[in-house]
């Protein structure tokens, strides 16, 4: 599921595809179907005073205002459901995604219970725009919500998350109370590269989690060609450092501008975790 680099709307729409195998899980709640459900998200004017019914798990419209055009796109990106109440009954929360039209793209979660066969809300879980608070992903472990957002780090910008914060909560009565204190880890873990010596090509291995990256800095001299190259296709690479850079099969070729430390990103665009191989040449 559910980045540093690229957290707009066209990424975030990718990642919410993965909701499906989520929502199809076993569970015994018995609140309906919340993809075809009422919500009043708290990220729009209109949407908080009157419910959004999504269709699919989907809603939007677009209307022509004098100069502008209004957007609104709302979307239940993931479900996710077990027991918070210690009653043997599952509840659920819905994590959605609003966008108003801008660059912003505000995540929120909504935990269910359910009553005579019909969903009832009891709290909601508050998230945020992009790297600031996002929502990545959420999970319930022996009765406390278990939720990742996105956190800039030193970075500073909404579009690109550097960190993952893992939070814990449990439900009191109509209320969320975090549990113990949350925990912070980089999106991108670095290693340094070392060239045996006398040889111009390291092999490093290592596993990527889902939806989320490494980087690798190795020393180089401007002027030099250095070629980095991965054997899974699922796994992106790309150079930090100015350079002239050729696209190639699973990597990239590039002409060093500067002399000094290179940083290469690797992004996992799986789901899963993967281990990868990454072959890094210099000549």
């Amino acid at each position: 599921m559910i980045l540093r680099h690229s957290f707009h709307l066209a990424l975030l729409t990718t990642i919410i595809t993965v909701w499906v195998g989520a929502a199809a899980a076993q569970n015994n709640f018995s609140g309906g179907d919340l993809l075809n459900a009422t919500y009043k998200p708290s990220c729009a004017s209109d949407g908080a005073d009157k419910p959004i019914a999504v269709k699919d798990g989907k809603y939007s419209y677009e209307k022509q205002e004098d100069g502008y055009t209004d957007r609104f796109y709302f979307e239940v990106f993931d479900i996710v459901y077990g027991d918070l109440t210690g009653d043997g009954k599952d509840e659920a929360v819905a994590l959605t995604t609003c966008n108003t039209g801008g660059t912003g793209n505000f995540t929120e979660g909504f935990i269910f219970g359910s009553k005579n066969g019909k969903a009832v809300l009891l709290a909601t879980l508050p998230g945020g725009d992009r790297a600031y608070g996002g929502i990545r992903k959420a999970w319930i472990d022996r009765g406390r919500l278990v939720v990742e957002t996105n956190d800039p780090g030193e970075l500073g910008a909404a579009c690109c998350p550097a960190e993952i914060v893992t939070s814990t909560y449990k439900l009191a009565g109509k209320k969320l109370v975090e549990s113990g204190k949350p925990t912070k880890r980089s999106i991108y873990p670095s290693q340094r590269v070392n060239f045996a010596k006398g040889k111009s090509e390291a092999v490093v291995k290592l596993t990527i989690r889902g939806d989320e990256g490494a980087e690798l800095v190795l020393r180089a001299n401007k002027g030099q060609t250095m070629t980095v190259t991965t054997n899974d296709e699922a796994i992106g690479a790309v150079l930090s450092n100015d350079a002239k850079i050729t696209q190639i099969d699973n990597g990239f070729r590039a002409v060093l501008s500067e002399t000094g430390d290179q940083s290469i990103r690797l992004d996992n665009g799986a789901a899963e975790s993967v281990t990868v191989t990454v072959t890094i040449r210099i000549r």
